[in-house]
């Protein structure tokens, strides 16, 4: 957890730095529409969204993975009542050496 926390604001300082010493403008086409801007502004955009993309993308299998954490919790919750509800009885019934 701390070395993600560092990395991130590592990443982020450079990323700053970077912005701030690529200050000549440039004219980007966005969908047919000019837009004049820094290209370290255009790149800390590209940055940013990439993170955010890749933060969508990693989103679901994480809640699969927390889905099917609960239904294996459900499951042996539900065979550990079963096995405390089983009669004695059946002790005979296992094998004996």
């Amino acid at each position: 957890m701390i070395f993600s926390l560092i990395f991130t604001v590592v990443v982020t300082i450079v990323a700053v730095m970077f912005s701030l010493e690529n200050t000549t403008l440039v004219r980007v086409s966005f969908f047919g529409y000019p837009v004049d801007g820094a290209i370290g502004l255009f790149m800390l955009i590209a940055l940013g969204l990439g993170l955010l993309l890749g933060i969508l993308l990693m989103i679901p299998p994480l809640l699969g993975r927390s889905w099917a954490l609960e239904l294996h919790k459900r499951r042996l919750a539900k065979l550990e009542e079963q096995s405390v509800q089983q009669p004695e009885a059946d002790a005979s019934k296992r094998w004996t050496l």
